[in-house]
C-alpha cells in the first residue's frame, strides 16, 4: 500500500462566479495565520485584486478617508484596541 499525498484543490472551485485556470499552488494567508491556502493560478489572482480593492477602502493610514463619518456610529479611524 503506497501512501502518496492528496492532491491539492482549488478552494474557489465551489463558487458559482470562478472557473479554475491553472495549475493548483499554496500561499501563505493573507492574515498572517501561517495557513497555506490553495488556490488556483485564477483563485490568487482574483483573490488578489480583491485584497487590493479592500486595501484601497480601508487604508492603513492615521487619516480617514473622505467617506468616512464618525458620527454614523460613534467610531474612531484608526482606533487602538
Amino acid at each position: 500500500m503506497s501512501q502518496t499525498a492528496e492532491p491539492r484543490q482549488c478552494l474557489d472551485r465551489h463558487k458559482s462566479d470562478h472557473t479554475c485556470q491553472g495549475s493548483v499552488t499554496g500561499q501563505p494567508s493573507r492574515a498572517g495565520t501561517g495557513t497555506i491556502i490553495y488556490r488556483c493560478e485564477a483563485g490568487h489572482a482574483a483573490s488578489e485584486a480583491y485584497a487590493r480593492k479592500v486595501r484601497e477602502r480601508y487604508p492603513d493610514s492615521d487619516t480617514p478617508p473622505g467617506w468616512f463619518d464618525p458620527t454614523v456610529a460613534g467610531e474612531r479611524w484608526n482606533d487602538d484596541y
